[in-house]
């Protein structure tokens, strides 16, 4: 009995895998908007079902994609940031690994993007709110780091972490976008002096 439990559990680990490839092929194609379930499905060799069954839905299964992929980025940002002390060198280390993920995870931006477009789209509200929540819970990782930077004496910004968390990420995604559009607009040290200005104003970012 127990041989058969590991074997279920060890096809459901391959399904799920199987799902998230297939979406981020799919979805890197088509766009989320042209990522049938059934699409999806089909690339994984498994049922709708079998989708349904282990998200519950296509957003929730591209929530879970993002998620994956931005945590190697996450991971590989703290490691760079324990390494530096100024926080030019952090923004720079935030900032790069924005603009350039690791391969593994090189297409979460683009996804976060077309997911954003998703789920602003009328009647797609429970994806809005299931979007919504999982940046609050971002907001709320970024705050607690701003709290302890300007514990260190490191930023002075002009608002608490809590309301500064929002309007810093608002900001780097924005510069992202355009650095896609147009590099040489936004490249690193535009970038980076645009950031110290929100979290040090009046500061000389030069």
């Amino acid at each position: 009995m127990a041989d058969v439990t590991r074997s279920r559990q060890a096809r459901s680990v391959e399904t799920r895998a199987r799902l998230l490839d297939a979406a981020a092929a799919v979805i890197a194609r088509h766009g989320i908007e042209g990522a049938s379930v059934d699409a999806i499905s089909d690339r994984a060799e498994r049922t709708s079902g079998s989708l349904y069954g282990q998200f519950g839905s296509k957003d929730a299964l591209v929530v879970e994609l993002l998620d994956e992929s931005k945590d190697v980025v996450a991971g590989r940002i703290a490691r760079e940031l324990e390494a530096v002390d100024t926080l030019e060198a952090r923004l720079g280390a935030l900032w790069r690994n924005f603009v350039e993920p690791p391969d593994s995870a090189r297409d979460w931006l683009r996804l976060e993007h077309e997911l954003w477009v998703w789920a602003t789209r009328p009647g797609n509200e429970p994806s809005r709110e299931r979007l919504a929540r999982r940046y609050r819970t971002e907001f709320e990782l970024l705050a607690a780091t701003l709290a302890e930077w300007t514990a260190e004496g490191l930023i002075d910004p002009p608002l608490d972490p809590p309301r500064m968390a929002p309007v810093l990420v608002s900001a780097l995604v924005g510069l992202e976008m355009i650095h896609r559009l147009d590099p040489a607009a936004v490249e690193e040290t535009t970038a980076v002096r645009a950031l110290l200005a929100l979290l040090r104003p009046g500061s000389d970012p030069t």
